[in-house]
């Protein structure tokens, strides 16, 4: 009976030890287990920050990307639209300038020239065509020849006009009741004079048209000998194409250039 005892004993104990045992190694994979768990839920959700991060991205970049896209397309319409308005302008001075030179062929050897700068016609007229020394009446020569200019800028009203008067480096000698002062004076009183006779033709409106004396300070030609001094006193009419559509395309460039930034 006692012998019973014991060997129950020992199987009831061998029984617990290995329980115990197995309960310590089911423990511990269960703390394991709970620990991967946790990591793969912590894992998951930076997973998901990750993710939506990326959305964000790339909802961004497909936003700027479409902005980029059409400013493209209308930067290219606006290229082709500046292309064409050049090669008109382009056209315009040509047919101008051909024009001028045919009206005013007869005042070739009398101190008139018709050049192209910086996409600008000038015709240029000596001051011995147009006034006496010192005065800012037209001469009926000067007269003649601004007259004919201005009839080829009548049928070409998307030309603009500019009016200069230039003085050599001399002080006028202004006398007693004397309007003009001094060179600005009149540089100012030459250009107005021949503006007056431009716009005696009804063709060419007045908004169109600018005066402006620049006195001695934008010589032709350096020096002080009389030779430079009549060289540089001169008017000068200076013609420019309307420019208003290329300012409205450059300015709508603009803004669209400023959208993207």
């Amino acid at each position: 009976m006692k012998k019973g005892k014991i060997v129950g004993a020992a199987m009831l104990g061998a029984v617990v030890v290995m329980w115990g045992g197995v309960s310590c190694v089911s423990m511990k994979k269960y703390r394991e287990t709970q620990t991967r768990a946790l990591r793969c839920e912590t894992g998951s959700a930076t997973l998901r920050a990750e993710n939506e991060q990326l959305r964000e991205q790339r909802a961004a970049l497909e936003a700027q990307y479409q902005t980029l896209d059409s400013t493209h397309y209308a930067e290219g319409l606006t290229n082709a639209e500046l292309r064409t308005l050049l090669k008109e302008r382009t056209r315009i001075l040509t047919e101008v300038r051909t024009l001028l030179g045919e009206a005013l062929r007869d005042f070739d050897s009398e101190g008139l020239t018709v050049s192209e700068r910086g996409g600008m016609i000038y015709v240029s007229v000596d001051e011995k065509l147009l006034f006496e020394l010192g005065k800012a009446e037209v001469s009926p020569a000067g007269e003649r020849a601004v007259m004919k200019v201005g009839e080829v800028l009548a049928r070409n009203p998307a030309i603009r006009i500019m009016v200069e008067g230039h003085t050599d480096n001399l002080p006028y000698r202004s006398k007693e009741g004397d309007q003009i002062i001094d060179n600005w004076d009149l540089s100012v009183h030459r250009a107005t004079a021949v503006v007056r006779i431009l716009l005696r033709n009804r063709g060419i409106a007045p908004k169109r048209v600018t005066a402006a004396g620049r006195s001695q300070y934008v010589p032709l030609v350096g020096g002080t000998d009389p030779k430079a001094r009549a060289q540089n006193r001169r008017t000068e009419i200076i013609l420019t194409p309307d420019m208003d559509r290329l300012s409205e395309l450059l300015e709508r460039a603009g803004r669209m250039t400023d959208a993207t930034r």
